[in-house]
């Protein structure tokens, strides 16, 4: 899984409470699914992008899958680092939204408008990683225009990038666009084998040697020491460094708790499409029902649906996407009222300024007031 560019951060290691474990965790889980369910339909509407699928490798539970824009344009609106929402079937028919980081194959000399994705297959999948795991040439995919949670940073003078498994997707596209401005980088990819490793070839053919690749699992355990060599093999102070990285939860905990010894915490990037059941489950004293004050009306929310549900439910309009808190699109600001931040993706700075998620954030006052939320710098 930002800030006002949607950058995130891990609350657990940037000064967020911690909370207890939730009794009801599964409960809280089959509950979103359901409700993302219900309301797929109404949320993929919208501008939709036809691909052609043009390659797929796979090895070891890996999806490694190539496709092009029928008219061969550039996407709209691609930016190194972004994701794009793909619209899948399961086997069962049921529509499913699925969020995966694009790369693009143009800047390898392909055509402009070819990009890639990595795909693993979750053996716990709710069918999404089955579902683009079934992709063959010359199929056809379905995404809405991508958006960008994980960008550069406009101001850092070096950069290290660290990507495990099928997060290094989004961090191959964010060294490749530092390489082509000429910037200083560096990447650690992270793999549990070679074999594992489906993006090397273009990671050690396209990024000139400025990389080291990790594999075997057992040298997860020498992870600190790599990110602590990185981050020390240049003079560049540590207030002009940024560390971005991507990968399972509990790979970017270590990377993060080890950057943090020498980066200021607003220098720590991290991608995720998937929060964690403790971010979920925010303050227990915020699951009761509480009401909502918005353009003068008030909008009581009960215990077990979220702001969004009510207000879809009453026709206020809102964009979603994600309804878990990882995408930021139904971000509103809070005006008044004590709010309980759950999403994954909004920096402590952000949320001091009133950013919070409708679809999973509740409120530890009896009332919030809300307003539509206004880019501020």
């Amino acid at each position: 899984m930002g800030n006002d560019t949607g950058i995130g951060r891990f609350t657990a290691f940037f000064g967020g409470k911690k909370k207890k474990a939730d009794p009801n965790a599964a409960d809280r889980e089959a509950a979103l699914e359901s409700r993302r369910a219900t309301k797929t339909e109404r949320r993929v509407s919208g501008d939709i992008i036809e691909l052609t699928v043009t390659g797929v490798e796979r090895a070891h539970g890996i999806a490694l899958i190539t496709f092009e824009t029928q008219d061969g344009a550039p996407l709209p609106g691609y930016e190194p680092g972004c994701h794009a929402d793909f619209l899948l079937r399961t086997p069962d028919g049921e529509e499913l939204v699925r969020q995966f980081s694009l790369f693009p194959t143009h800047y390898l000399g392909d055509k402009e408008g070819a990009y890639g994705i990595e795909v693993k297959r979750e053996a716990g999948s709710k069918g999404g990683s089955a579902a683009i795991h079934r992709i063959e040439v010359g199929d056809t995919l379905r995404i809405r225009p991508p958006r960008n949670n994980f960008p550069l940073a406009k101001d850092a003078k070096r950069s290290v990038l660290v990507g495990a498994g099928v997060g290094i997707a989004p961090i191959f596209s964010l060294a490749r666009e530092l390489q082509i401005q000429h910037a200083d980088y560096s990447v650690l990819y992270f793999a549990s084998s070679e074999e594992r490793a489906l993006m090397r070839h273009l990671i050690d053919t396209y990024l000139h040697g400025q990389t080291k690749s990790i594999f075997a699992s057992g040298e997860r355990d020498k992870q600190a020491g790599y990110i602590e060599e990185a981050l020390a093999a240049s003079a560049v102070p540590a207030e002009d460094t940024h560390l971005y990285v991507c990968g399972p939860h509990g790979f970017m905990d270590g990377v993060i708790e080890t950057a943090l010894a020498s980066l200021p915490q607003d220098n720590i990037h991290f991608e995720t499409y998937r929060p964690t059941k403790e971010t979920l489950a925010g303050n227990h004293d915020a699951d009761g029902a509480f009401d909502v004050i918005f353009n003068g009306e008030t909008y009581h929310i009960p215990e077990g649906e979220s702001v969004l549900d009510v207000f879809e439910d009453e026709d206020v309009p809102i964009l979603s996407q994600c309804a878990e808190g990882t995408c930021g699109t139904c971000v509103m600001r809070v005006v008044d009222g004590t709010p309980d931040h759950r999403d994954s993706i909004f920096t402590e700075e952000r949320h001091e300024k009133g950013a919070f998620t409708t679809c999973v954030s509740r409120s530890l006052s009896p009332t919030l007031t809300l307003e539509r939320w206004r880019q501020t710098p």
